[in-house]
């Protein structure tokens, strides 16, 4: 089990296409993406769920965001690594509406299902 950043270059990575902090054959660490780590592996895919499969499966190590990996860290199926370098904090889902007006209640239920659906705590 790899502790340090640098380990995971001799491991199997499955990696998120469409991530600029991983999409080029390196992973990213550090609070602005300062720590490049050379990364390879047998799956590159642009979906998160596909790679989650693929972890689960024992095909890889998985740098993915909480709100895919919290199910099967929570039962077992996958476990965290600690590192000793910290994961790159990409932000979040932001939804925009105009201020200036009542919000629909369709919008409104969107907005609680987003902060439902996303939220690691309630998982």
């Amino acid at each position: 089990t790899p502790r340090k950043v640098s380990e995971l270059s001799s491991h199997q990575c499955l990696s998120y296409s469409l991530s600029s902090q991983q999409g080029d054959g390196t992973w990213s660490f550090g609070r602005n993406g300062e720590v490049k780590v050379p990364i390879q592996g047998p799956l590159t895919a642009n979906n998160g769920d596909a790679l989650l499969a693929a972890a689960v499966g024992g095909q890889g190590v998985i740098y993915q965001p909480d709100f895919i990996v919290a199910d099967a860290l929570r039962d077992g199926t996958l476990v965290e690594l600690v590192l000793d370098v910290p994961v790159v904090q990409l932000g979040g889902l932001h939804v925009l509406f105009p201020p200036d007006r009542r919000l629909p209640a369709k919008v409104r239920a969107m907005i609680d299902f987003l902060v439902e659906a996303f939220s690691v705590s309630s998982r």
